[in-house]
């Protein structure tokens, strides 16, 4: 069994060797391989060497191809700055009113600033390694969280309950139709898995969630369901208060924060796979001895055998030690299911 049909067996609730393991790796990946993160964001070529690279020296079961949360941003015309050593973030809010998304049209991610770097750098993974490891690519964010980066997310939280109700469903409307398209482009590329993150959905009530969110993650899930791709789903932090309502939606896969236990994302979400859930911080500041043990714990508490893919409960931030990162994996490896 190589690393990609384990981490499919697991994701689909089947017999394996062992539990998956594989990170969010951008910043760590640029560090192991001495690469500029400014090189890394602009250069597909670049991109996935580091990816590729990072996998091998890390010994993980996948990949995971990102940049940032700002590329339809980008693609939609906003401004971009490229640190050397950091992620890349954009200049300012692009939309100074809910009603500005009128002057946007949904980009073609094909030749789209950003899209198309990701895009070209997830196709070069697969052709490179996309038959022995799991190929996971980031389709940067929801259309909730893609509405807020848009207006700023302090204006877009005001404006669910300020503006005009029909008007804020327009734009998340519109939000919806990006996700769509540059998900749609990202399945061409033939990796196995797409995700989005919809975090800043988990700062609103329940109520708020189930009329602004839940029903444009509905549409883009069931826009981009299709049987050789996993859809993965991401929110950030504590997403217990809203994570009942995900339990029917068209997607594989949750990315468990370590705000959330396993065990009680598993009660949340039925059979969909979980990926997670190792605290970043503790991943960062510990050493390999302490997170050898830790993720053994983990599998032990949450006691599955399948269903789980293993990883840091977000993205693994820079200065993370690889011995750390290594130690994940090694437990994985002994760990008997």
């Amino acid at each position: 069994m190589n690393a990609l049909e384990r981490t499919r067996s697991a994701i689909r609730g089947q017999k394996i060797d062992r539990l998956p393991c594989f990170p969010i790796l951008i910043a760590p990946a640029c560090q192991l391989t001495n690469v500029r993160q400014s090189d890394y964001s602009q250069d597909a070529d670049v991109m996935a060497d580091t990816l590729i690279r990072a996998r091998e020296i890390i010994g993980t079961d996948g990949i995971y191809v990102s940049r940032d949360n700002w590329v339809c941003y980008e693609a939609l015309g906003g401004e971009m700055t490229f640190p050397e050593d950091d992620e890349p973030n954009g200049r300012g809010v692009l939309l100074k009113s809910v009603s500005d998304f009128r002057k946007l049209s949904v980009p073609d991610p094909v030749s789209a600033p950003g899209m198309s770097t990701v895009l070209d750098a997830a196709r070069k993974v697969v052709d490179a390694v996309g038959n022995d490891f799991y190929i996971q690519a980031n389709i940067d964010c929801g259309p909730f969280t893609m509405a807020a980066i848009l207006r700023g997310t302090q204006n877009f939280l005001l404006d669910i309950v300020t503006e005009d109700e029909n008007e804020v469903h327009s734009f998340l409307e519109f939000c919806t139709e990006v996700v769509i398209a540059y998900g749609r482009a990202m399945i061409a590329t033939g990796v196995h898995g797409i995700q989005y993150g919809d975090s800043t959905a988990g700062l609103i009530s329940p109520d708020l969630y189930e009329k602004f969110v839940l029903p444009y993650q509905h549409r883009s899930l069931r826009k981009l369901a299709n049987p050789f791709t996993d859809l993965w789903v991401h929110i950030c932090g504590d997403s217990r208060h809203i994570l009942n309502y995900l339990r029917d939606l068209d997607f594989q896969g949750f990315e468990v924060d370590a705000k959330v236990k396993l065990e009680d994302a598993r009660q949340y979400l039925g059979s969909k796979a979980l990926k997670g859930n190792i605290d970043t911080t503790f991943l960062l500041r510990e050493n390999e001895e302490s997170v050898y043990k830790a993720t053994v714990e983990m599998l032990k508490r949450a006691n599955l055998k399948t269903g789980l893919v293993v990883s840091p409960g977000c993205g693994v931030p820079r200065m993370t030690p690889p011995e750390n990162l290594r130690a994940m994996m090694r437990a994985c490896e002994d760990y008997k299911l």
